[in-house]
């Protein structure tokens, strides 16, 4: 090595730098205390944390000692009179294991220290052999590989394709026959016919197929494809393989776990519009029986308006008549008779009249649910305010069963409420027609526990409607209907 005189006299000033910059191994000069005088560009970019001029190098931990007196071991080779004495010695691991470094000292430098590094990864650790890698990566991730020497018909395996399949690696010879051999019977010709093309046309191919082991056992394979061409001609085609048996099970349960909800859902819809037709069935019998009965009931109210109260009054007629010819001459006994049996025979003809009311009213016929609500409320024996909308005629069915949710609950607000007043409203809104009936008596009131409330409560439900019951004891009872009119 030249001494700094030398060097000096025979290199322009920027030389030396210049010509270290352009070395592959980093070089970094130390002053008498240990610290950077110069680094060219390697060493900055080697070190993890870069260099600045006038630092402390820590990494350079010991100084270099001289030689013993008397001796030459600078294990640099002999002493020769006016040869550089140059000291070796490798650096410790300051520097975060990424290079290694040499602390050099030569005679001409000192009390400068040179230290030349290079990187550790290209000598620490020897090459491996590329197949090899290759091979350690196919046994990891399960992936065989095939390569088909289209001219020489030579086919390789891989020893992991060697596996997939079912065999030791390099226990049989391998060929293109008997690689075809492999292959499902059912899935055979298409796979050959994919090989084929990519040799015919050079494109790439793809293919999910089964295989069937030299122990019977068939797995599922894909296997993806592309050709090397020269000239226009394929002269080889490499191939990887993958055993898929797994994805292919979660897959086809998948599909059959799918299937069987389709199967399901297409029966669980069967048995809804079944029972929807049963149930559309059951609703139109039972609005047939009410309107049935409501027929019966207005033929019956009109059977006693025509018929018996027909006769009761013309009885009542002919009696007032015998009363008024007898008044002379009939006897005192004869005559209290017959005031008896008028007073009788008006008690009874109230009576059926009440009746055939009751039965179906015949206002409600002739003039709709309003007229025959005020009239019932003027008959009532408890005072009633009746709040009434103004409504149009509605179907027959639905006046029909409003006012029978009145009258009923107007009933039963007399006989066991115990009220002294009731009001009535009803409402039509958004195609809803509400009825609703509330008392001050003494509540208590449940559909469950009376004929009139269950019957009701039926009725309204032939009709899609709902009636709804609100007594607490002591507090009156709510009687509510809700009627569908659409």
């Amino acid at each position: 090595m030249a001494t700094r005189e030398a060097s000096a006299a025979a290199l322009p000033e920027d030389a030396v730098p210049a010509a270290l910059d352009a070395v592959p191994f980093g070089v970094v000069v130390l002053d008498e205390f240990q610290r950077v005088a110069y680094a060219n560009r390697t060493a900055d970019r080697l070190l993890p944390n870069g260099l600045r001029i006038g630092e402390g190098a820590q990494w350079a931990a010991v100084p270099q000692p001289p030689p013993e007196e008397g001796t030459t071991d600078w294990g640099a080779g002999p002493d020769r009179a006016g040869a550089p004495q140059i000291a070796i010695t490798t650096l410790s691991g300051r520097l975060g294991g990424r290079v290694r470094a040499m602390r050099v000292a030569a005679d001409g430098l000192e009390p400068g220290t040179l230290i030349v590094m290079s990187p550790l990864s290209g000598s620490a650790e020897p090459a491996r052999d590329p197949a090899q890698r290759l091979r350690d990566v196919e046994a990891v991730s399960r992936v065989g590989s095939w390569t088909w020497e289209v001219a020489s018909g030579v086919v390789r395996w891989s020893n992991e394709l060697f596996r997939l399949n079912g065999l030791l690696p390099g226990s049989v010879p391998v060929t293109f026959d008997r690689v075809a051999a492999l292959f499902h019977p059912e899935d055979r010709a298409a796979v050959l016919e994919l090989i084929e093309h990519c040799r015919r046309s050079g494109q790439p191919f793809e293919s999910t197929h089964r295989v069937v082991r030299p122990d019977g056992s068939v797995r599922w394979q894909q296997t993806r494809g592309r050709a090397v061409t020269h000239d226009g001609r394929t002269v080889r085609i490499h191939a990887i393989v993958q055993d898929i048996t797994r994805r292919v099970a979660r897959e086809q349960a998948l599909r059959q776990s799918l299937d069987e909800s389709r199967r399901l859902g297409s029966e669980n819809a069967a048995l809804r519009h079944e029972i929807e037709a049963q149930l559309r069935e059951v609703r139109e019998s039972r609005a047939r029986i009410v309107q049935a009965a409501d027929e019966a009931r207005r033929l019956l109210e009109r059977d006693l308006h025509d018929g018996a109260q027909q006769r009761l009054t013309t009885l009542g007629l002919i009696l007032r008549a015998a009363q008024s010819d007898s008044d002379s001459a009939a006897t005192p006994a004869v005559a209290e008779a017959l005031r008896d049996a008028l007073t009788e025979l008006q008690a009874g003809l109230g009576e059926l009249r009440a009746l055939a009311r009751g039965l179906h009213p015949a206002i409600l016929t002739d003039e709709g649910l309003v007229a025959a609500l005020e009239t019932l409320a003027a008959r009532s024996a408890l005072p009633v305010r009746l709040s009434v909308d103004r409504i149009e005629r509605l179907a027959a069915p639905i006046e029909a069963t409003a006012y029978f949710v009145a009258a009923e609950a107007l009933a039963n607000a007399v006989r066991h409420a115990g009220a002294s007043s009731a009001r009535i409203s009803v409402e039509h809104r958004d195609g809803m027609l509400t009825v609703t009936v509330s008392d001050d008596g003494a509540g208590g009131a449940r559909i469950e526990g009376g004929s009139g409330l269950r019957v009701l409560s039926d009725r309204v439900a032939t009709l899609d409607g709902v009636l709804r019951i609100d007594s607490p004891a002591g507090a009156g009872t709510r009687v509510r209907a809700e009627l569908p009119c659409v």
